[in-house]
């Protein structure tokens, strides 16, 4: 299936994905270069955290290159069902790897994912029991 969008649209929606992370995680994102690639190393990557992570930082450290996150538009749109699940799946990649950025490993931020797939539900049942009354 498939959904196709500009590179500018692509851009849009990371820095939405990015403007949709929680203000107090999005205060500590310093010296973090987010970008958009065609493609990445493998076919089905979605994105890239590359860097050194918070929790392995001390204050002695001095001021290095930028941690970068590289967000990859060609698999999204390959694996997208429509536009909504296009912005969704990026959203999650966004947050996936701003999780690796914070020191989350693969198992605790499946852990987290799970937790905001529920609370994700729950917000679309209360939405669709508000819309009802």
């Amino acid at each position: 299936m498939g959904v196709t969008v500009s590179r500018e649209e692509f851009e849009q929606i990371v820095e939405r994905a990015i403007a949709g992370i929680p203000a107090r995680f999005r205060a500590r994102m310093e010296n973090l270069s987010v970008s958009v690639e065609a493609w990445g190393p493998g076919r089905d990557l979605l994105g890239l955290y590359e860097g050194r992570p918070l929790t392995e930082r001390s204050v002695s450290d001095g001021f290095g290159q930028p941690d970068r996150i590289r967000i990859f538009q060609k698999p999204h749109e390959e694996m997208a069902r429509s536009r909504s699940d296009l912005e969704q799946t990026v959203a999650d990649t966004v947050w996936h790897e701003v999780g690796h950025y914070f020191g989350l490993n693969e198992f605790e931020i499946a852990r987290v994912e799970a937790r905001r797939g529920r609370l994700r539900a729950l917000r679309g049942r209360a939405k669709a029991y508000n819309t009802r009354r």
